[in-house]
């Protein structure tokens, strides 16, 4: 089943399919990034610009994979 996302990133808006990331990108000062699946952009979420999809990808990460990160 699909795990769909809605977010702003850049002045777009754009709805993802984690399911579909291939990798995410943990950098201790509260930063996740991943890229898409056209390979030319890459979303960087940190949790004071956007706390809620920061947390929705933390908690999805570690629902697939059983690995939590602080």
């Amino acid at each position: 089943m699909a795990y769909w996302i809605k977010l702003n990133y850049e002045r777009n808006t754009y709805v993802i399919d984690l399911d579909r990331v291939t990798a995410f990108c943990y950098v201790p000062n509260a930063r996740v990034s991943f890229a898409l699946l056209d390979g030319n952009t890459t979303i960087v979420v940190t949790q004071q610009s956007d706390p809620d999809t920061y947390q929705m990808i933390l908690d999805y990460v570690e629902k697939r994979t059983g690995y939590g990160l602080p």
